[in-house]
């Protein structure tokens, strides 16, 4: 029992660490961050608000599960122009090391190890490490276990050991996420749900069961932003009653602090609600062309590789307009 919770420990902190690199400055120093909501409410929202047994006592889909056929459906009408955005950020060629042991984790960058030309043919040879701060990608609900219970009761040390995840995942995305992704351009907005209802009304559009929800935080070419943005714990209701299939943003989701509990949107979104993470995404480029077109809902595509026993997978999301 200690050596598990020494794992969830050290996991929890790497993560917070890493998405906080995406700011350039730790958690320490950000003390604006912190949120109005207390370590007891959330507690008690883990329990009131969770979505376990919702789609039976062995489900491994959470969220997705919102995802219909009707929804999908509706989600393709939205194709209008066929204007198409990545949502990735580039991966960066880093130099491989050559030590057999284990990297650190969330040092965020795509390792190169070999490149290798023979004739007419060039081979190469990448390892990627890509949770953390850093590269756009997709969190499979084995990722994160809060208290040492992951999404539907699943018991960490009995789903996870050092060969992966033997439930909750990447492969059960296996056929790929189509829905309805909306896009809140909310720079410098620690998001509230006040400022969701404000956007729903500057808008026109109401955030429904079975979307995306993707959220720009930052503007582009500003430098270290005067206010950080991002999920503040306070919209974990709002969360659970449009009942999202998917959350999304330019970082690591982490938007608020509440003292004592590392990483809150991670914990209630993969855990208590079973919704997977897009993590560090490219929103400018889709935000200029949602501005140019004002139109802020699409068709988004999502295509996680199946890889076995996988906690996520650095991910390309396509918007289509």
């Amino acid at each position: 029992m200690k050596r598990m919770h020494a794992v969830v420990t050290i996991v929890s902190v790497a993560l917070l660490w890493g998405a906080w690199i995406a700011y350039g400055q730790p958690p320490a120093d950000q003390p604006a961050n912190l949120s109005s909501v207390t370590k007891e409410q959330f507690a008690r929202w883990m329990t009131e608000l969770s979505n376990w047994g919702r789609w039976g006592k062995d489900d491994e889909l959470g969220a997705l599960n919102l995802i219909t056929s009707a929804k999908r459906r509706q989600a393709a009408a939205l194709v209008k122009t066929g204007t198409i955005v990545s949502l990735s950020r580039d991966i960066p060629r880093q130099k491989g090391g050559n030590s057999p042991q284990t990297r650190p984790i969330n040092t965020g960058g795509a390792l190169v190890n070999l490149f290798l030309i023979q004739g007419d043919y060039l081979f190469e040879r990448q390892e990627i490490e890509y949770h953390g701060g850093t590269l756009s990608h997709f969190d499979a609900l084995c990722h994160v276990a809060y208290k040492g219970r992951n999404y539907n009761g699943f018991v960490f040390k009995d789903i996870v050991t050092k060969d992966g995840c033997s439930k909750l995942a990447v492969t059960n995305a296996k056929d790929g996420i189509v829905t309805r992704g909306i896009l809140m351009d909310l720079p410098e907005t620690q998001v509230k749900p006040e400022d969701v209802a404000a956007w729903e009304k500057r808008t026109g559009l109401r955030v429904s069961s079975g979307d995306a929800l993707l959220l720009r935080t930052r503007r582009p070419g500003g430098g270290t932003p005067r206010v950080r943005g991002g999920y503040d714990p306070a919209l974990m209701p709002f969360l659970k009653e449009r009942d999202i299939a998917l959350l999304g943003a330019d970082i690591a989701q982490e938007g608020g602090r509440i003292p004592g509990v590392s990483l809150p949107m991670h914990f209630f979104t993969l855990v208590a609600l079973g919704v997977n993470l897009l993590d560090n995404l490219a929103l400018d480029e889709l935000a200029d062309t949602a501005n140019r077109l004002k139109r802020w809902e699409f068709l988004l595509v999502i295509e996680p590789l199946r890889i076995q026993n996988g906690a996520g997978g650095a991910v390309n999301p396509v918007a289509v307009f």
